[in-house]
């Protein structure tokens, strides 16, 4: 396969802007979701939040897996194996490594004293929290967790040596995607150097992916919940195993692209009426599990599909503004969660309506973040390198973009090391 030099793709890098971004809201939302985890959590919660989240959740990982996919190709077109593997070392080794180092602390410290802790052996909460998971834990009890008294200097050093203290919260989704292109990566070599698919697509590629994802869900995911600690995790390994493997097809195949994109409205409607019989199952109106399961594998498919296909149409262009928070994008998903965690604990310790407090914390999260962004990260060798981000000289040079045919994505010369 040739190397071709091409258009950047605007609407794969708005896409990786919405999804970064939306993740204030998803985060937001859920510390007044009654479902069973985030690290902070208000005493009111709502079930018209826990709602709001799993939809949001139907396809959010999932997209962000799928672009993943796709940029591995595009990286891989462009650098070669080794390249490739030196640009995720600097992409996402050095950002996790510091993440888990500066970033993760005060998560972990705030979980525990808000009376929450989730490890490696599964989720454990404080006894005056337990009624208020009652409406989603079956047993109406969840084990519980001991009192945690200790002072941040001391519990610092812990959370380094004992693994039942540690965590990499959101990180999670960047020690996945290294392991999924280390193990996947001859796999998408040979790929790489098949012959270019002629011709046209037909829609029954399109939904195919969908037959391993409802397997996964229905015969692994009852078994493995998921607490994302990637060694007994199975059903998310394989879930977005899938996720990142079609990417890297989509961005490999553009007659496969251009099935998809065709599809974008049957998708779109197919999410919705699946969407609504998820709803119907949550609010109690019949039980069937393998149903719902299967469902969340059907729409969260569809979503995406929907969505590579609308902004394919609709955000093929550029802007300053695009330029901006593409650029922000990782730096932004590194940190929010740390803005979120920290600020929310101080507002839900409020005496405030539920509302209030959602909104306060909605505004104040992602300013703060771009705030560190902007003053501490974007203009500095040192803090762009930990974000995984280029050099400072770069910023601002022009991007280029690598693509097979019309399938590819981009690189961007920050990206180079």
């Amino acid at each position: 396969m040739q190397k071709n030099i091409s258009a950047r793709r605007y609407d794969i890098d708005w896409l990786r802007v919405f999804a970064t971004y939306l993740l204030f809201l998803f985060h937001v939302v859920m510390v007044f979701n009654p479902a069973p985890f985030y690290h902070i959590r208000n005493d009111e919660v709502s079930i018209v939040f826990m709602i709001f989240a799993g939809f949001i959740s139907l396809w959010h990982m999932p997209l962000f897996f799928l672009l993943a996919g796709w940029s591995i190709f595009s990286s891989l077109q462009a650098r070669g194996t080794t390249g490739f593997l030196k640009e995720r070392f600097f992409r996402l080794w050095v950002p996790l490594i510091m993440g888990c180092v500066v970033l993760m602390p005060p998560i972990k410290f705030l979980e525990l004293k808000g009376g929450l802790d989730a490890s490696i052996s599964g989720l454990r909460v404080a006894e005056r929290l337990q009624d208020s998971f009652s409406e989603v834990i079956p047993s109406g009890t969840l084990p519980v967790a001991p009192p945690f008294e200790e002072g941040f200097l001391e519990f610092l050093p812990i959370f380094y040596t004992h693994l039942d203290r540690f965590t990499w919260a959101h990180l999670w989704f960047v020690a996945y995607l290294l392991t999924f292109t280390y193990l996947y990566l001859p796999l998408f070599l040979s790929l790489l150097h098949t012959r270019d698919w002629n011709g046209r697509a037909s829609r029954v590629w399109v939904y195919l992916p969908v037959i391993p994802l409802a397997l996964v869900q229905i015969f692994l995911r009852p078994h493995w919940p998921g607490l994302q600690n990637l060694y007994n995790d199975w059903a998310n390994f394989a879930y977005y195993s899938t996720f990142v493997t079609a990417g890297f097809l989509l961005a490999r195949y553009p007659a496969l692209e251009a099935a998809l994109h065709r599809e974008r409205a049957r998708a779109l409607a197919i999410g919705m009426a699946t969407t609504l019989v998820l709803l119907l199952g949550t609010l109690g109106v019949f039980d069937s599990p393998s149903v719902l399961l299967a469902g969340t594998a059907v729409a969260g498919w569809c979503f995406v599909v929907a969505l590579l296909g609308f902004a394919h149409r609709s955000l093929s262009f550029t802007n300053p503004v695009l330029d901006y928070l593409a650029e922000s994008a990782f730096p932004v998903y590194l940190l929010h969660q740390s803005a979120i965690v920290i600020i929310g604990y101080a507002i839900i310790q409020l005496r405030l309506g539920i509302t209030p407090k959602f909104l306060l914390l909605l505004v104040s999260a992602p300013a703060a973040t771009l705030f560190v962004y902007h003053y501490g990260v974007r203009g500095f060798s040192i803090p762009r390198f930990l974000c995984g981000m280029g050099s400072n000289r770069n910023r601002g040079a022009k991007r280029f973009a690598t693509q097979a045919g019309s399938g590819g994505t981009m690189v961007t010369e920050s990206d180079s090391r």
